[in-house]
C-alpha cells in the first residue's frame, strides 16, 4: 500500500468487533465464527483488526483482548492486529507491556496498540474501580506501559533493579499506539503525539461537519509533531484518523435496510444491558435506527448506494480509515461474510485511493 496524498495516504479498512452476543449463539461459536470473519477479511484484504475489551456485559465477550488476538494470530498471515481498546485502569503496567511484547513475537509484528479509559463507568465498579479514579489510573498505567515498551526495563524494585522485559516487541520501539473516543475535543493533541484514532462509534458519532473540524486540527498536530515522533498505522506511514459504522452491503436497499434495522435492535439491547441495569437513563431511550441509516450514522444498501455514501461521506471528512462492524446484533456469520465479501469486491477498491475534498 502507498501513501498517496496530504494527511491521508490510501484509505485503509478495518474490521471492528464487539463480538457481542445475540442472546442464541453460545460464547464458543460466536468466537469461531468471529475468526472465521477475520479469516475472511484478512482474505479480502482488510488492513487491520479492531477488537473491543467490555466486562460484565453482552455488549463485548472479549473480557482479555490479548487471549484472542493470540488466537487470531494464529488464523492469520498479514492482516494486522489492534485492541480498540485496554480499558487502562484495570491493567498493571509491567505485566501489560510483557502481554504485549510477547503478542508483536506471536503475530510476527503485526500488532499495533489501542489504549482508552473505557466507555462505560459501571464496567469498572466490580473491580473497585470509582469514575473519578479512572482518569488518574489511565494516565499512570499508559505513561508505565510506554516507558516499559519503550525501554524494555521493568519498574526498579529494591530487590530487582535492573529487571528486563524477557523479550521485547518485534516493532521497535513499540507497536503504533491507537487512541479512540466519541469526544471530539480530546481528539487535537492525538495527532502530535502520533497516535491514531477512530472518531465516534456508529450511532454515537459526531457530525461529518464536527468530523472533518477535528481530522484537520489532528493533522495540524502532526504537522507540529517534534522530530523523530513514530507516526502511522494499519500498515501505513501516514497516521490514520478513522470513522467507524455498523454497515451491511445486501442485495436490495430495501431488503439490506430492513434486516439492520432488526440486528441493530438486538445490538442496542446488548448494548444499552449495563446501563439499565444500574438504572441509568443516557442510553436506555428508544433508537430510531431507520433514520440512523438515512443520516449515515449506520450503513445498509446495495454495493452501488453504500459507495456512494462512503465516498461522499470520506471525502467530505477526510478520514483516511474506515472500521466497519460488519458482524452485530442477530446477523448471522454468513450474512456477515457476504456483507464483507460484497464490500471487498465492489465498494473498496473504488474508495482505497479517495482524495479529501
Amino acid at each position: 500500500m502507498s501513501d498517496s496524498h496530504e494527511g491521508g495516504s490510501a484509505t485503509t479498512f478495518g474490521l471492528f468487533d464487539w463480538i457481542d452476543s445475540d442472546g442464541e449463539r453460545d460464547a464458543a461459536q460466536l468466537y469461531r465464527e468471529r475468526l472465521d470473519l477475520l479469516v475472511d477479511a484478512e482474505s479480502n484484504g482488510f488492513d487491520i483488526y479492531h477488537v473491543a475489551e467490555h466486562h460484565g456485559t453482552p455488549l463485548g465477550l472479549v473480557p482479555s483482548p490479548n487471549v484472542f488476538l493470540a488466537a487470531a494470530a494464529m488464523r492469520t498471515t498479514r492482516i494486522r492486529l489492534c485492541p480498540l481498546v485496554y480499558v487502562l485502569p484495570l491493567y498493571q503496567p509491567e505485566r501489560l507491556a510483557e502481554e504485549i511484547a510477547m503478542l508483536d513475537q506471536l503475530s510476527g509484528g503485526r500488532l499495533e496498540i489501542g489504549f482508552g479509559r473505557g466507555g462505560n463507568p459501571y464496567e469498572l465498579l466490580p473491580f473497585g474501580i470509582e469514575p473519578a479514579s479512572a482518569h488518574r489510573r489511565y494516565d499512570d498505567t499508559f505513561e508505565s506501559t510506554m516507558r516499559t515498551l519503550d525501554s524494555g526495563i521493568i519498574r526498579a524494585t529494591v530487590t530487582d533493579p535492573s529487571a528486563k522485559l524477557p523479550m521485547r516487541t518485534r516493532q521497535l520501539p513499540h507497536p503504533p499506539v491507537w487512541y479512540p473516543s466519541s469526544n471530539p475535543h480530546s481528539v487535537p493533541q492525538l495527532g502530535n503525539r502520533g497516535i491514531n484514532t477512530i472518531l465516534g462509534f456508529s450511532f454515537r458519532s459526531p457530525t461529518i461537519q464536527e468530523t472533518r473540524l477535528r481530522r484537520d486540527e489532528y493533522f495540524a498536530g502532526v504537522a507540529a509533531a517534534p522530530p523523530g515522533t513514530l507516526m502511522g498505522g494499519a500498515g501505513v506511514s501516514t497516521p490514520r484518523f478513522g470513522i467507524m459504522r455498523n454497515i451491511y452491503v445486501g442485495e436490495t436497499d430495501e431488503a439490506a435496510r430492513a434486516r439492520v434495522v432488526d440486528a441493530m435492535e438486538v445490538f442496542y439491547q446488548q448494548f444499552t444491558a449495563v446501563w439499565r441495569r444500574h438504572g441509568d437513563s443516557r442510553f436506555t431511550h428508544a433508537q430510531d435506527f431507520g433514520r440512523a441509516i438515512d443520516a449515515g450514522l449506520v450503513i445498509a444498501g446495495t454495493a452501488e448506494t453504500v459507495l456512494a455514501q462512503l465516498t461522499e461521506m470520506l471525502r467530505a471528512s477526510g478520514c483516511n480509515h474506515f472500521a466497519g462492524a460488519f458482524a452485530f446484533g442477530s446477523l448471522t456469520y454468513a450474512e456477515a461474510s457476504s456483507s464483507l465479501a460484497r464490500f471487498a469486491r465492489e465498494v473498496a477498491p473504488a474508495i482505497r485511493n479517495l482524495e479529501a475534498s
